[in-house]
């Protein structure tokens, strides 16, 4: 009996040391990591009953966590560890020592190991997602330190002339899985006019490799840009927010990627060599002049159509002067085009329709067309030049028919005979003793006449003053002319034009601050625009509707993914904006 009890406490004392030392805390983690890349952290204990603490990160950033379990069955026992992978990085090289991880279990105290981890720079420059500090400029894809999420902003040129196109990229650049996109900001260029190449409506990602490591890359936006002014212009940054997992799937972050500004040198167009009528052409033109008859009848319409066709800046450029004979009447040129923006800029035409009319038989010669432009690649002026052409009017005037009273806008020779025949019947005389003269009745229209010519003379000097006043003008007609604006846009809403919808809204918004503030639109930025219309006292509420509507505008025209508001209510603010804002300063 003595011997059966000191066996089974023996037992028992055996059970019990076997499950103390069963009970183990460990704690892994790589020996060496990349700065900036995301790496693993692991606790685990044998026993799930064990209650783990969290471990120290000291100077490393934790992403996530998550907890597992395992069971396991050893000689037909059964047992269930528990682990807690933690999701960690480091931004700067140097060692990071995570202390041991504590536990307990039925008021024991266990302890882990400790690790020491050495954090390398690679030299790629990686770093945090939610660190970056934007994208490098001009070699394409190439990451700044502290960026692992960055928008890489590219031009084709760093210096240019006054209206020279220079090709801009933004692409966005990623290290993690990119799961969502949102408030996008894709400034316009403060003096600059540009054209979008691409806007693309939805994000697609492809494989990169930059400095032996991998990245998720997508354009976001390619533009034309033409300078407007000389000096140094800002292309503001662009950001993106990017909602990212965190390399494992274990949880998802917002990460913002944004670039770095970019500053381009702008040349003004030199003086030397200038020629008399350029129209501000930059680029690389040839010119072309037609008629759609070349055989027509007196006083029969004629359309003369000038053709420049080339790669530049269309939009900016005036009409080329042609030398009609005299014997023409020249009415003002409209200007239709026919463009497209691709990765080498603008090329394609734009044509000038001139009508005129022939006021003279004969025939007549039109000179060449000269057309001047700036070729930047050769640094100087150079002149297009057509062919010349020539016209036949035929046909005589009724001299006792309408026509033959039109009078030119140009000086129109009189080739009629200088003494012309005198009838000499069907003669009717008037009495010369008639008593009108001095009478009551001619006083009274000599009154009236003078009072309708005063009140003429007086409205038309208010004319001529308003006419010369340009600013107080476009400041008057801003809301007429945003107005008609707006008119245009409608009709996209019907064409279900989108592109061309916000551009028009955006144009009538601006462009109505432009016209009220006397501010040219180059120069034109929120700030100024609050700070004007809080110099007019205008109300804060009203001022705001106003930046919010442009604010909605321009991130749904620019935005990649699909509007979220319906163009017919985009309209209604944007007209409800112009609106409120002209009773307010007209207040």
């Amino acid at each position: 009996m003595y011997k059966l009890f000191f066996s089974f406490t023996l037992m028992m004392i055996a059970a019990a040391t076997s499950v103390a030392q069963k009970v183990e805390i460990t704690l892994t983690a790589p020996s060496t990591v990349n700065a900036g890349q995301p790496f693993r952290v692991e606790v685990s204990a044998n026993n799930q009953d064990v209650r783990l603490g969290s471990p120290t990160f000291e100077g490393m950033q934790v992403m996530g966590r998550m907890q597992s379990s395992n069971m396991s069955f050893i000689n037909g026992v059964s047992s269930v560890s528990v682990s807690y992978i933690y999701t960690v990085m480091a931004d700067k090289p140097g060692k990071y020592t995570i202390p041991a991880v504590k536990g307990s279990l039925a008021g024991t105290i266990y302890n882990s190991n400790s690790v020491t981890i050495e954090v390398v720079d690679d030299g790629s420059g990686s770093a945090s997602a939610g660190n970056n500090n934007g994208g490098n400029g001009n070699n394409g894809g190439t990451p700044s330190s502290n960026e692992n999420v960055f928008i890489d902003l590219t031009v084709n040129k760093l210096e240019a002339y006054v209206g020279e196109q220079i090709i801009m990229t933004a692409s966005l650049y990623s290290r993690y899985d990119i799961v969502g996109l949102d408030n996008p900001t894709f400034p316009n260029g403060n003096g600059f006019w540009s054209k979008v190449i691409q806007n693309p409506s939805s994000i697609s990602f492809s494989r990169k490799t930059i400095n032996n490591k991998a990245y998720l890359y997508s354009p976001l936006q390619k533009k034309v840009l033409f300078p407007q002014k000389s000096g140094n212009l800002t292309i503001d940054p662009y950001s993106i927010d990017c909602i990212v997992s965190d390399g494992f799937g274990f949880r998802q972050a917002k990460a913002v990627a944004k670039s770095k500004a970019k500053t381009i040198k702008v040349k003004p167009l030199p003086t030397d060599g200038k020629p008399d009528g350029f129209g501000g052409a930059v680029g690389s033109f040839t010119v072309a002049a037609s008629t759609d008859k070349t055989d027509l009848k007196l006083d029969e319409p004629l359309t003369i159509k000038i053709t420049v066709t080339g790669s530049g800046n269309f939009q900016l450029f005036e009409a080329p002067k042609i030398d009609l004979p005299s014997a023409f009447e020249q009415f003002e040129p409209k200007s239709t085009e026919n463009v497209n923006a691709n990765e080498k800029g603008l090329s394609g035409n734009k044509v000038f329709s001139i009508v005129a009319i022939a006021r003279q038989s004969g025939s007549f010669t039109i000179p060449p067309v000269k057309f001047h432009y700036f070729d930047p690649a050769t640094k100087s002026y150079k002149t297009a030049t057509s062919k010349e052409l020539v016209l036949n009017v035929s046909g005589e005037r009724d001299p006792n028919s309408v026509a033959s009273t039109v009078i030119s806008k140009t000086d129109i020779e009189d080739l009629g005979s200088d003494i012309r025949f005198i009838k000499q019947s069907g003669v009717k005389f008037t009495n010369g003793n008639s008593k009108f003269f001095n009478s009551f009745k001619f006083w009274m229209i000599f009154a009236f006449l003078i009072v309708i010519f005063g009140v003429v003379l007086i409205v038309r000097q208010q004319q001529i003053k308003n006419n010369a006043n340009v600013i107080g003008m476009k400041n008057r007609r801003a809301g007429k002319t945003s107005r008609k604006r707006l008119k245009l846009a409608n009709t996209y809403i019907e064409q279900n034009k989108k592109d061309e919808f916000y551009a028009e809204v955006l144009n009538a918004l601006w462009g109505y601050l432009s016209d009220k503030l006397a501010i040219p639109r180059a120069e034109l930025s929120r700030d100024n625009v609050q700070e004007k219309l809080t110099e007019k006292q205008i109300d804060s509420a009203v001022v705001q509707k106003f930046i919010d509507t442009l604010d909605t505008c321009e991130y749904e025209h620019y935005a990649p993914e699909s509007a979220a508001h319906p163009l017919n209510e985009v309209y209604a603010m944007a007209a409800e904006a112009i609106e409120l804002m002209e009773t307010s300063i007209k207040a």
